[in-house]
C-alpha cells in the first residue's frame, strides 16, 4: 500500500512538473488547432479571450495575501476548469469563461511553480520526478485517437483536465513542504489600489485583443484607426512602466530585453521563417529555440570555464552576433542567428532567476512573478512595433495584413525583410546593447 501511495505521489508531482513546463503554450496550441479545424467565430473569440487573459493575468496576480503555493493550486484548478469547459461545450459564453480561467492558469502556473521550487531548494532536499516523455506519449496517443475517431479534440481537452486535477495533490504536498519556509515570514498584504491603472490597462488589453484578431481574421478597419489603437496601447504601456519605475530599477532593461527577444523569435520569426523555409519555417524556428533555450546555460558555462563573468561576455557576444546574422538575407546565416540569440536567452534565464530570487530588496515570494511581468512588457512592446510596421506596409503597398501571418507565396520576401525584419532586428539590437551597457551597474547593485 505504501508503494502504491508513493507511486501516486510521484505521478502527481511529476504531472505538476510537466504541466508547469508546457502550461503556457499547450492550451494555446490546442485552441488554435480547434479554431483552424472549425474556422468558427466562436473559437476565434475564445482564442482571443485566452490570449488576452494570459497576457493580463501576470500583471494582476498576487493581489491577495496568499502564498505562492496557494496560487499554484488555484492555477491547477483553473486549468482543469478551463480545459473541461472546452471538452464539454461549444457555447460561446462558457468558452469565454473557460478561456479566461485557462488563460490565468497558463500565465501563472510556471512562475509560481518555479518560485516554489526555489523555496524548496533553499529549505529542503526535496526532488521532483520527471515524467515528461511518459505524459507526452500519453497525450500523443490520446490526440491520435481523438483525430481518428473524429471527436474534435474533446478527448484531449478532457485528458488535460484530468491531468490538472491529478497534479493538485502534488501542489498540496509542495504546500506542506514549504510550511517551514513561510512560518516565520512577515505577511505582506496586497491591497487593490490605483484603480485608475486597472481601468487604463483594460483599454490597453482591448487594443491588444484587436491586434490579436488581426493575426487570425481580416478586419475591415482603416489603417489610421489601427495605428491609433497601437498608439493608445503604447501610451498605456509607457504609463504602466512609469508606474512601476521603483520596482527592480536595476534589472528592468534586462527583463524588457528578454521579453522583446522571446517575442522576436517566437512570434515574428515564427511567421517570417516561412519566407526562408516554406511551410516548415515555424517548426524550424521552434526547434532552434528549444535547442538554444535548453543548452544555452551549459554551453556558455563550459566556454567560460565556470567563470560567470566570462560566460556572460560570451553570451553577450553571441547575442550581438545573432542580431547581425539576422540582417543577412541567407537562410544558413539566418538559422545561425536565431540559434545564437536563443542560446543567449537560454543562458540568461536561469541566471536572472537566481539573481532576482536572492535580492534582499524584494520579497522572494514575488520575485519570479515580477520577472515575468516585465518580460511580458517587453513582449507586448515587440508585438506593438511589429503591428505598427505591418499596418503601414500593408496600407502603402495595398496588401492584406494576413498575407504575412497566412502566407501562400514567398513573393514578398524582400518587402518584409526591408520593412519588418530589419527594423525589428535593429530595435532589438539597440535594446540589447543598452542592456549590455547597463550590465555593469546591475553587477554593482547585487
Amino acid at each position: 500500500m505504501h508503494r502504491v501511495r508513493q507511486m501516486g505521489i510521484d505521478f502527481s508531482v511529476g504531472t505538476l512538473n510537466f504541466l508547469a513546463n508546457i502550461g503556457i503554450m499547450l492550451p494555446y496550441i490546442l485552441m488554435l488547432l480547434k479554431y483552424q479545424q472549425t474556422q468558427s467565430e466562436t473559437f476565434l473569440i475564445a482564442l482571443v479571450a485566452f490570449y488576452i487573459s494570459r497576457a493580463a493575468s501576470i500583471f494582476y496576480t498576487k493581489r491577495l495575501n496568499l502564498r505562492s503555493t496557494t496560487y499554484l493550486i488555484v492555477s491547477l484548478v483553473f486549468g482543469a476548469a478551463g480545459s473541461l469547459t472546452f471538452a464539454l461545450t461549444n457555447a460561446v459564453g462558457w468558452l469565454i469563461v473557460g478561456s479566461l480561467l485557462w488563460g490565468y492558469s497558463a500565465a501563472t502556473i510556471w512562475p509560481y511553480f518555479l518560485t516554489v521550487k526555489l523555496h524548496l531548494s533553499a529549505s529542503s532536499d526535496f526532488k521532483m520526478k520527471r515524467l515528461y516523455w511518459a505524459i507526452f506519449l500519453g497525450l500523443g496517443i490520446i490526440l491520435a485517437v481523438d483525430l481518428a475517431v473524429g471527436l474534435s479534440y474533446s478527448l484531449t481537452f478532457a485528458l488535460l483536465a484530468v491531468l490538472y486535477l491529478a497534479a493538485v495533490p502534488g501542489g498540496i504536498l509542495l504546500n506542506n513542504f514549504t510550511n517551514d519556509f513561510y512560518q516565520n515570514r512577515q505577511l505582506r498584504p496586497h491591497r487593490l489600489h490605483q484603480i485608475w491603472r486597472w481601468v487604463l490597462s483594460l483599454v490597453g488589453f482591448a487594443a491588444i485583443a484587436v491586434l490579436t484578431t488581426l493575426r487570425k481574421e481580416s478586419l475591415n478597419l482603416p489603417g489610421w484607426l489601427l495605428l491609433t489603437i497601437i498608439a493608445v496601447a503604447l501610451l498605456v504601456l509607457a504609463i504602466e512602466l512609469y508606474g512601476d519605475r521603483n520596482v527592480l530599477p536595476n534589472y528592468k532593461v534586462r527583463l524588457l530585453n528578454r521579453g522583446f527577444l522571446v517575442s522576436l523569435m517566437l512570434l515574428f520569426n515564427g511567421f517570417f521563417a516561412y519566407f526562408y523555409f516554406g511551410s516548415l519555417g515555424m517548426y524550424v524556428v521552434f526547434a532552434l529555440y528549444l535547442v538554444g533555450f535548453e543548452t544555452g546555460y551549459p554551453v556558455f558555462r563550459k566556454l567560460g570555464h565556470g567563470d560567470p563573468t566570462r560566460a556572460l561576455k560570451y553570451s553577450q557576444v553571441a547575442l550581438v552576433a545573432g542580431h547581425l546574422f539576422l540582417l543577412i538575407p541567407w537562410w544558413p546565416v539566418y538559422a545561425v542567428g536565431i540559434l545564437l540569440i536563443t542560446l543567449y536567452v537560454g543562458y540568461d534565464n536561469p541566471t536572472i532567476n537566481a539573481t532576482l530570487y536572492g535580492l534582499p530588496e524584494i520579497d522572494s515570494d514575488t520575485a519570479i512573478v515580477h520577472k515575468y511581468r516585465f518580460s511580458t512588457y517587453g513582449g507586448l512592446l515587440c508585438q506593438l512595433v511589429l503591428f505598427g510596421l505591418l499596418i503601414v506596409v500593408s496600407t502603402v503597398q495595398g496588401t492584406s495584413i494576413l498575407s504575412f501571418f497566412k502566407p501562400t507565396t514567398t513573393a514578398n520576401f524582400w518587402l518584409y525583410t526591408w520593412t519588418l525584419s530589419w527594423p525589428l532586428v535593429l530595435i532589438s539590437l539597440g535594446i540589447s546593447i543598452g542592456n549590455i551597457c547597463h550590465e555593469p551597474h546591475e553587477e554593482q547593485a547585487r
